[in-house]
This record gives C-alpha cells, structure tokens and sequence, in this order.
C-alpha cells in the first residue's frame, strides 16, 4: 500500500473509537499461556453487557441445560474455560458492529460471515496447530472489521464499490483496491494495529486476500484465508461478494497445508469442522 493510500486511511479513521478494555482484556488472556479462569472471570464480571450476554447464552435452548445457570462461576464449570473465552470474545467484540448501515451493506451478514470464519478457523487450529486456537478465532472474528469502518467512513464510494462488485461478480476487495487503492484487508491491518492488537493477528488480519505475502505466520494467515473462503463457498454469511469463489479460490500452498482438496477438507479436519461450524449456526441465531 502506497503512502497516499495509507494517508487517506489515517486522516478517516482516525476517529474511529478505540477497542473496548473488556476486548482488549479477553484477547490478553486468550494469548497468556498461564491465564486462568479466575483472570477471565474477573474480566467478564466488570463488564455487565458482556457477562450478561454470556449468561443468556448458556441459559439459551443453543445448550439446553435443564437448570438456569445464574453465576458465571457456573458457566465455567458448565461449559469450560475455552467455550467461555470464545463466547466472551465473541460477545465483546460483536459490540465493534454498529447496529445500523448507512446503506444496503449488512452487518448482520457481515457479523454471520466473521462468525463462521473464526469457527472454521478454530477448527483448522485444533488439527494442525493446537495450542493457538483461541489466537485463529480471534484473527476470523475480526478478519473483515475493515469493512464496518470503510463502511463508515466511506458510505457513499464504498456502497458504489460493493454495487459494482456484486454486479460484475468479482471479489469485493478487488475492486476496492481500483478504487480506492486499498482494500478492506489493509483497513483491516490498520485498525487492528491502531489497536495494539499482536503483530501475529494483525498480519493473518491484514493478508488474508494476500497470503503469498506471509513470511513468518504463514500458517494462521493460510488458516484465515482458507476459513475466510470456505465459508464464502458455503454462503455462510453472505453479504454480497460469494459468488467468485470456489475452494479453487485458496492459495495452493494454503490448501497444500491444511489439506483441502476441490473437494473439500479431509481427514479428521472434515469431521471437526461439520461441527465447529453447527456451533457457528447457533452462534448467530442467538446473538442477531
């Protein structure tokens, strides 16, 4: 990106609001090997929308528990560490999604889509690098906030751009960069690293268009890319630019890695992913 590019983003978003301190606060424990579930509590419990959306969720039929869980103590217990970090930073940084476009754009899809991307990207985690799962959803989650704020900054170019590409049935974020000489991957990349978000999940954010760029995180900016895909040729969130994509759209040695043929996954990733992304259907429907 040019430095003209990068100056128009500047002087537009600058005035974007700042990652809320509960976001900020759950993705550092989601990075901190020795975080316990005390340091994740303490967290949920001095954000009230927050703590109160997660207990919606586990009282929701989505989980079906027979008894009304009143304590986030025993969510925890409940549902464990892991699945209520991904419900807490998927509730905390819905907040980042305003409630209302300024045009046709949906947010909604657009909110349907990240959720799908961070579950698939979960589930390319688990089998070929487990120890950063929570690091591959975050990255799905906010892999596309580029869009809300060109979205908000830029409505009238960026509804034109969004038309154009739908029209044309080509990649939004290609006809982006003719217009506007970046795309939503590189506002993506700027916002997050506006945020101090770790260098790791900015650049997987930041290439996701562009994985022939990754050097030393090939591997979450290929399970981004490839869950960011995937979900479009599935139609999981679908907020305009699907129909240019086939699994032939992921880069080959991204494909290469993680195993996906035109086919589709293999091998244990098939099966983990058919119900990482089940999960994701639920995830939507009770928070849209």
């Amino acid at each position: 990106m040019n430095e003209t590019a990068r100056h128009r983003i500047v002087e537009k978003i600058r005035d974007l609001p700042t990652l809320p301190s509960t976001v900020a606060q759950i993705i550092s424990v989601t990075n901190d090997p020795e975080a316990s579930v005390e340091d994740l509590k303490k967290i949920i419990e001095a954000d009230q929308v927050v703590a109160g959306r997660i207990l919606r969720a586990v009282n929701s039929a989505y989980y079906g528990f027979p008894r009304q869980v009143d304590t986030l103590s025993k969510a925890i217990v409940i549902l464990g560490f892991n699945n209520v970090r991904s419900i807490a930073l998927s509730v905390s940084i819905m907040e980042l999604f305003p409630m209302k476009s300024p045009n046709s754009f949906s947010y909604n899809q657009l909110w349907a889509h990240a959720v799908g991307v961070a579950h698939c990207a979960r589930s390319i985690a688990r089998v070929f690098n487990p120890r950063q799962t929570e690091q591959y959803f975050v990255a799905g989650l906010l892999h596309d906030i580029g869009l809300v704020a060109m979205n908000q900054c830029f409505p009238d170019d960026f509804i034109n751009c969004y038309n154009s590409a739908i029209k044309q049935k080509r990649p939004l974020f290609e006809v982006e960069v003719e217009r506007f000489e970046f795309d939503h991957a590189d506002v993506s990349q700027f916002v997050a690293d506006r945020w101090l978000l770790p260098s790791t999940l900015s650049t997987a954010i930041g290439l996701h268009h562009r994985p022939h760029e990754a050097n030393d995180n090939d591997k979450i900016v290929y399970a981004i890319h490839t869950a960011d895909i995937i979900c479009k040729t599935m139609a999981f969130g679908d907020y305009g630019d699907n129909a240019p994509f086939s699994l032939d759209s992921i880069y080959k040695p991204a494909a290469k890695m993680i195993e996906i043929t035109p086919e589709g996954p293999s091998g244990n990733l098939k099966k983990i992913l058919a119900e990482d992304l089940k999960e994701a259907e639920g995830f939507v429907k009770l928070f849209n």
